[in-house]
């Protein structure tokens, strides 16, 4: 072993753990040391640049300096001899006014800013405020200054100027002016400035900027009473991720101190580093693609939390609140201290606390939880200055369905991250699009936890001493319900989360968090505690059902918190005589209600989630449209499923209205609570006794099925839309009532359909929300005749099914050019 190569790898290591070489030992675990998966991927991508080929699984299966060495020794002395990477030559960037795909993740973004679809209509973004008292004179900041600076910052960064257009791509606009404003309050009285203030916040924290017309960011300076500042900071995330956004404030307070020095020039921009890394992308990423794929029938999917269900017409008004706890740097240094030992990192140990308190009020303990990675790769040495979106994400398998001491909990999830982390090439993303298409529904991964463990302060001190002190700092994303992160913060250690409020029940989050923050406390007060699973607050006592007491319980028999289903326990029974099919399931109420929802045999495993006929019908019944409502469970070729009979308040007469209902439940409940089937009645069956006749029911629904193949186009509107869905779906043919999303369709598939509708038949009346709020061809064809001119589609349509049918000999003969003659092979 080479002796070069020891004191090599002993150094880099200790230099990205910010620790005394001499102090590392050969032969120690390196994440007991503090190694996290943000230090790893930063040391793969340095040994990289520096020539050596490792990887992060190999790195993360034996991670001590001794067996690193041994890989550094076996690539230099391999045919590439450990040869420093070359610098890739950046891909040349559209002009300024030319177009670029947007990467995977400002996609994802701009899609979830469509309303019309589940948790969606939200900008992702990060909003902070910076207090900096008085310095003497005038104001802390200075407007024009502050004004300067931006807008050098703005020439420096391209992605500041970026504007998306409504095909779903990325330019570059020339100029823009720095989107400052200033409010002078200096004279104002203490209530008009806090009630200014708190205006600025809450139109900041939840605004979604125009970036179809170029608004990325958005600054403003409130000019305080005695000369302090606060500083409002927004940015979106289609133009810069977290760490982009401490760069650009970094890059903000040295061009705002040293206005003549400038910032170095920077060599590569990020739409060169997109094209330049598109390049063999997907032969790079087709192992782990491979990987996950063969995992896809055994993944699990979002935690059940509980949610609001309420099918109303308009979709309730994003509202993310946030909640923090802050670990002082003594107590940092005693957990840091306890996970070392325990051979784990910080960052899991918080990560398996949130896992184990989404669990408790999940009404499945087998989940993904999000995991959002940043990663720069090294391909040029301006690569770390540059701003963009260099985001993507894993799914990590969450499995509780097993009760372990916590130290083995977090041991275990450690071990599943840098497995998974090991094939991130497919990212988080990819993994959902596919299982959304396996499964027929879209597949969201809604609770995330984000580790920024390793990249220092939140904000640098640099930063803060010339901006001000952060007081406050919220994210927001679509498609989130629960957003945790950890992150370094005064010395300290800083967990927040920020929630939808409006979808979540009443009360769940306050307690949900409450129990978090004991456990996390405990974990560090009662160092033993981690060899044991891990405690979590009964929530849900003794309560009162006909008679009798009783609790709801997990498969622990661990009483589940209120509004999450579980076992049906009466006081004194004896709970080893259970028979199969006889356990009652329930679910107790915020107010001491308890509902029972069904024995064993009522449920139906909804991919691994139990659900029973009457929590569907529950939310079947928020429907405002329906006047009655039953739910059966059904047996056919396809396995189990929940039929719901619905009858309308005003009846519609149409025969796709079962599967429109369908359609828009989707939009607004949980999938797991989605009937498999909608039927339409002018009435309810029932009995003398006013009971549901289950069996007429499933009847009705045998008779109201659709043949094999879905309905037919049966206009020429309907046709040319079937045509795009087939063609980009690669499907043969597709019927009328087809949801797009349960024929494999996604977001990136949706931009496609829309860009090729929209040129086809010459309208701007498809886009990404009509498609969303009308995912069956036969309601998009209807949305498209009330929202453009019906006889002018007709004609265009009808046009575009003649040109269809031509040969291309026959169309160029029609345009009166020459036919394209086609190269016969020569034998």
């Amino acid at each position: 072993m080479s002796a070069n190569n020891r004191q090599w790898v002993r150094t880099v290591v200790a230099d990205i753990l910010a620790e005394d070489p001499a102090a590392l030992a050969d032969t120690e675990n390196l994440f007991e040391a503090g190694l996290d998966s943000i230090g790893l991927l930063r040391l793969v991508n340095r040994w990289r640049r520096d020539g050596i080929q490792v990887s992060f699984a190999e790195l993360a299966q034996d991670p001590t300096l001794t067996a690193w060495t041994a890989l550094v020794d076996r690539e230099r002395a391999g045919p590439g001899g450990g040869t420093p990477a070359v610098t890739e030559t950046p891909a040349a960037a559209p002009a300024d006014s030319g177009s670029a795909p947007l990467g995977i993740m400002q996609h994802a973004y701009w899609v979830g800013r469509s309303p019309g679809q589940r948790l969606g209509g939200v900008a992702a973004h990060l909003y902070a405020e910076f207090d900096r008292p008085s310095t003497g004179g005038g104001p802390a900041i200075d407007p024009n200054a502050l004004r300067s600076a931006l807008e050098r910052l703005i020439k420096r960064h391209e992605t500041l100027r970026t504007r998306v257009t409504p095909d779903g791509r990325q330019e570059v606009l020339a100029t823009l002016a720095p989107p400052l404003a200033v409010h002078d309050l200096q004279d104002r009285s203490a209530a008009e400035v806090w009630s200014h203030l708190a205006k600025v916040r809450a139109a900041f924290s939840h605004q979604m900027l125009d970036v179809e017309e170029g608004q990325v960011f958005a600054v403003a300076l409130s000019l305080l009473p005695d000369g302090a500042t606060r500083l409002h900071v927004d940015v979106d995330m289609i133009a810069a991720d977290a760490v982009s956004y401490r760069l650009l404030l970094a890059d903000l307070v040295a061009l705002y101190i040293a206005p003549a020095k400038g910032l170095p020039p920077l060599g590569l921009t990020y739409r060169q580093h997109l094209a330049t890394t598109e390049t063999g992308k997907a032969d790079r990423a087709r192992p782990a693609a491979e990987a996950w794929r063969d995992r896809l029938a055994t993944l699990p999917g979002a935690p059940i939390l509980p949610e609001l269900v309420q099918a109303t017409e308009e979709f309730p008004q994003p509202a993310v609140a946030r909640r923090h706890v802050w670990l002082s740097p003594e107590r940092k240094h005693m957990l840091t201290d306890i996970a070392r030992r325990k051979g784990v990192t910080v960052a899991m140990a918080v990560a398996t606390v949130l896992a184990e308190v989404v669990g408790h009020w999940s009404a499945t303990d087998h989940f993904l939880l999000n995991v959002p990675m940043f990663d720069r790769p090294a391909n040029h040495p301006d690569i770390d200055r540059v701003v963009g979106d260099f985001s993507s994400s894993v799914m990590l398998e969450v499995d509780l369905r097993q009760s372990l001491a916590f130290v083995d909990r977090v041991r275990a999830l450690q071990q599943r991250m840098h497995a998974d982390a090991a094939h991130a090439a497919h990212t988080g993303l990819d993994v959902l699009r596919d299982l959304s298409r396996q499964r027929g529904e879209t597949v969201l991964a809604p609770v995330v936890f984000t580790s920024a463990l390793g990249l220092g302060e939140l904000f640098a001190p640099a930063v803060t001493e010339i901006i001000g002190r952060p007081v406050w700092v919220v994210s927001q994303g679509p498609q989130v319900l629960l957003d945790a992160q950890v992150t370094e913060f005064d010395g300290g250690l800083l967990v927040n989360w920020d929630t939808r409020e409006e979808a979540l029940v009443p009360g769940v989050v306050d307690a949900m968090f409450a129990v978090f923050q004991t456990a996390l406390q405990r974990l560090i007060d009662q160092p033993e505690t981690w060899n044991q699973p891990l405690a979590l607050s009964d929530q849900n006592p003794r309560r009162t059902h006909e008679g009798h007491l009783v609790r709801v319980v997990d498969p622990f028999e661990q009483s589940r918190p209120a509004h999450v289903p579980g076992r049906l326990r009466v006081m004194g029974e004896d709970v080893l005589g259970d028979q199969p099919g006889a356990i009652r399931w329930a679910r107790a109420d915020g107010d001491g209600r308890v509902t029972v929802l069904g024995r064993d045999h009522d449920r139906v495993e909804v991919n691994g989630v139990p659900v029973f006929p009457a929590e569907v019908e529950e939310a079947v019944r928020s429907a405002p449209q329906i006047r009655d409502a039953a739910v059966v469970r059904i047996t056919d070729t396809q396995g189990d499923g929940l039929v719901a009979a619905v009858v309308f308040a005003a009846p519609t007469g149409e025969e796709t209205a079962g599967k429109a209902f369908r359609a828009y439940l989707a939009r607004r409940i949980p999938a797991h609570l989605l009937p498999t089937r909608v039927i339409v009645l002018n009435e309810l069956p029932r009995d003398a006794a006013g009971v549901i006749e289950a069996e007429i029911l499933r009847q009705a629904s045998l008779a109201q099925a659709e043949p094999a193949g879905g309905v037919a186009p049966r206009t020429d509107l309907e046709r040319v839309i079937a045509g795009v869905w087939a063609e980009v779906l690669g499907l043969e043919q597709v019927g009328v009532n087809e949801e797009f999303i349960a024929l494999g369709g996604d977001s990136l598939l949706a931009a496609r359909v829309v860009a090729r509708l929209q040129e086809e038949l010459d309208t701007h009346a498809i886009t990404l929300r009509a498609l969303f709020r009308s995912p069956t061809i036969a309601e998009l064809a209807e949305q498209l005749r009330r929202d453009d001119d019906p006889g002018r589609l007709d004609e265009v349509a009808a046009i575009i099914l003649e040109i269809r049918a031509m040969s291309d000999e026959d169309v160029a003969a029609q345009l009166g050019e020459a036919p394209v003659l086609r190269q016969e092979a020569v034998a």
